[in-house]
């Protein structure tokens, strides 16, 4: 995929900087959006269709779940791939995350490094192997 597009959506400002940081690194050329909370990433996604989605789950107002079950009760956006990352490690969010149909489920890295490989293995996969709607 030529030039892909992502939404971003999450809360926290450095989580943000590294993972749109390491996508650029991994992916040049791919337009990272982000959102600050559920609502604008809702509102961002009544403009841009992404290729892929990535949804912090703790935020302030709708959290990531909420989110996502509206991303797939939305016909324009029900099979969009949506990446739930968190950094929480709680069965109970990773079972919910994928009841609601999360395409695949990340804890956040703690390093840079670790944003490099999670970024890379992301695009790597959704923007050169999986075969995504149009």
């Amino acid at each position: 995929m030529t030039d892909p597009a992502l939404l971003l959506v999450e809360d926290n400002d450095l989580d943000a900087l590294l993972m749109t940081s390491a996508l650029r690194k991994a992916c040049p050329g791919i337009s990272v959006q982000r959102a600050h909370d559920g609502e604008a990433g809702l509102d961002a996604l009544e403009t841009m269709k992404p290729g892929m989605v990535v949804l912090d789950i703790s935020m302030p107002g709708l959290d990531g779940i909420e989110v996502l079950e509206r991303i797939r009760q939305n016909d324009k956006t029900s099979a969009m791939p949506v990446i739930m990352c968190s950094n929480s490690d709680s069965p109970v969010d990773v079972l919910r995350s994928y009841k609601k149909h999360a395409n695949a489920y990340v804890q956040k890295p703690d390093s840079h490094a670790g944003y490099d490989e999670l970024a890379a293995s992301l695009t790597r996969f959704w923007f050169d192997e999986a075969k995504l709607p149009d």
